[in-house]
């Protein structure tokens, strides 16, 4: 079972970051969507020394790769072999679909190295470049 080890999922807004997030720390987060009840991670990263900052960084943010979205989103862009009920609505692309995250996770770190060790653990536990949008892997600042 893979596990954040993170709270949340939250909002992705500056009011819910700025309740949720207290100090200025460095720390962890994770980015994806709602699917029903469960949180689903798209994007996983650090920040070195404020993640409330590198949080708000984000909001309103597209996700820096559209050919992932949300499940829920996902069905409307399946293609379907045949015709469609005459009525039925066209159906999208995934990549058309609003590509913004809409829920966080966090958790703060007591140093960099901290922070880089649990985004490389998160990076590996939920996929790493196939699974994940993170065009990268993770880099120590140092």
């Amino acid at each position: 079972m893979r596990s954040l080890e993170m709270s949340g999922s939250y909002l992705l807004s500056d009011a819910a970051i700025d309740e949720a997030l207290t100090r200025t720390s460095p720390g962890n987060y994770a980015l994806g969507y709602l699917d029903g009840d469960a949180f689903r991670v798209f994007y996983v990263g650090r920040s070195d020394s404020d993640v409330k900052r590198r949080l708000h960084e984000w909001v309103g943010m597209p996700s820096p790769n559209e050919t992932y979205a949300s499940p829920a989103k996902a069905a409307w862009g399946v293609r379907r072999l045949g015709p469609l009920p005459v009525g039925a609505p066209a159906l999208a692309p995934v990549g058309n679909a609003d590509s913004r995250y809409t829920r966080f996770a966090f958790s703060y770190a007591r140093s960099a190295e901290e922070a880089y060790a649990k985004e490389w653990r998160n990076y590996d536990a939920f996929g790493g470049g196939i699974g994940l949008d993170n065009e990268a892997q993770p880099v120590s600042a140092g």
